[in-house]
């Protein structure tokens, strides 16, 4: 009989310790290849820096990102809600010391029954307790561990948020750049337009042109006009979103033109697949949310095993007010076990919503990681293709430009007439509005590969 009950006892240890043990985290499975499916010419590359922007090596790109570093609405709310998450981490923390409270009292009572005189009482009583709760099953320790987690999960989101933020702030500004360019542009083409439109009138004065010519002129020239107003829209939206960005108003916020042509775009080396995960915050946050979810299997498993806690009081109490000598002393100390027996299944589900959650957070930490692969592979294809359309666009603006030159010999020794002069001139606007057009994608193609990339970030 001896025996069976050591056998029960000991099966029962088993039982507890396989209940209250965590269970090995779940990592996602990736296959991650040797290298990106670009490759990039590397022989000028740079090593990523945390201070990345400054490898444009534009000044005022270098200000507006310090700025918004300081009052950025967005970083700030970020900055608050790291704040929360370290109360929350302290709160947590608090479970590690006894609980302490002291209470006092003073006080008199009078009795009266019918009939007879009232009896009068008085007491002071003041007493201190401590009650500290044994974890046992480690459910207290897992309880801090996922609120760590959660905190540490905060930080990298605020890091992810900052990155974020840089990156917007940069292709804002390299849009507002090429914006303004493109509405010099404009405004040449619409001088060119207007000085056609003078010829074609003289010449329909004279007989040279008909009405037909007069007219289609007149819709090029409108045209032209009409072309510029949507740019200067996008420009000035485009200096009120980043104004916001950098936690300016709209109407006190004043950029100063800068060359967009002369913005230097720098090679990045992108290393190796597998070394994405230990480079990007928002990975880091997933993971991080990964580790809480497993404290809280850990601790939910606890929670159906007894809890255990201890308490001990010392009082004194005397029948005089405001008084404690002579008092009466009073101490002692508990030892408690307390099981759940039944609550319908609550701390079981909350088990198994627990392992549930856990589930899904590795299903979203395996998309994340396929999602931040597959944002490297985009931004490096951009990049490359960008670059060559910039080469043949360069090559264009080169022909536009000769043949700009052949036109003005030929009319200077007038076997040329001056429309196909002003047409070459517009050609040559044209084909320099595009080279600034594919300028921007290539700056916005280094933005979104720093981005991808992490920006300098690491674990």
């Amino acid at each position: 009989m001896y025996l069976f009950s050591k056998k029960i006892a000991l099966a029962s240890c088993m039982i507890l310790l396989s209940a209250c043990s965590a269970a090995p985290s779940e990592k996602p499975l990736i296959n991650y290849a040797n290298a990106y499916s670009v490759t990039l010419n590397t022989t000028a590359a740079i090593q990523i820096d945390s201070d990345w922007w400054q490898a444009f090596a534009s000044p005022t790109l270098n200000e507006l990102i310090q700025l918004a570093q300081q009052q950025s609405p967005d970083l700030l709310i970020s900055a608050e809600r790291v704040r929360q998450a370290e109360l929350q981490m302290r709160i947590a923390n608090a479970t590690l010391f006894p609980s302490l409270t002291a209470t006092a009292s003073s006080g008199e009572s009078r009795t009266k029954a019918d009939g007879q005189g009232s009896e009068r009482g008085e007491s002071t009583r003041a007493s201190i307790g401590v009650n500290y709760e044994v974890d046992l099953w480690g459910g207290l320790a897992a309880n801090r561990s996922a609120v760590k987690a959660g905190f540490d999960a905060t930080r990298y989101d605020q890091d992810a948020a900052a990155l974020s933020i840089q990156a917007a702030i940069a292709s804002g500004w390299f849009q507002w750049l090429a914006l303004q360019e493109r509405i010099v542009t404009a405004q040449k083409n619409i001088v060119i337009a207007e000085r056609v439109q003078r010829i074609v009138d003289a010449r329909f004065r004279n007989g040279a042109a008909t009405a037909a010519d007069v007219a289609q002129q007149k819709n090029n020239l409108l045209t032209q006009r009409a072309a510029l107003l949507p740019l200067e829209l996008q420009a000035r939206q485009t200096q009120s979103a980043l104004a916001i960005l950098l936690g300016k108003t709209p109407q006190e916020f004043v950029l100063i033109a800068e060359n967009l042509l002369a913005v230097a775009v720098p090679q990045i080396t992108p290393g190796t697949p597998a070394e994405l995960i230990a480079r990007r915050p928002d990975l880091a946050a997933r993971e991080a949310d990964l580790a809480a979810a497993d404290a809280d299997i850990h601790a939910a498993r606890a929670a159906l095993l007894p809890g255990i806690s201890f308490s001990a009081s010392a009082s004194k109490s005397a029948s005089e007010l405001f008084a404690l000598n002579p008092a009466t002393q009073a101490s002692g100390w508990t030892l408690s076990l307390a099981q759940t027996i039944f609550n319908g299944g609550r701390l079981v589900n909350q088990r198994r919503l627990s392992e549930a959650r856990r589930a899904e957070l590795v299903l979203q930490y395996h998309k994340a990681i396929l999602v931040a692969l597959q944002e490297v592979d985009n931004a490096l294809v951009s990049t490359d293709i960008s670059a060559r359309q910039e080469v043949s666009q360069q090559e264009i603006v080169t022909n536009a430009a000769r043949s700009l030159r052949l036109s003005e010999a030929r009319y200077r020794e007038g076997t040329d007439d001056l429309l196909s002069l002003l047409e070459a001139q517009r050609s040559l606007f044209q084909a320099q509005d595009s080279l600034v057009q594919q300028r921007l994608s290539r700056l916005n193609a280094a933005v979104e590969l720093y981005k991808s990339l992490g920006g300098g970030w690491n674990l």
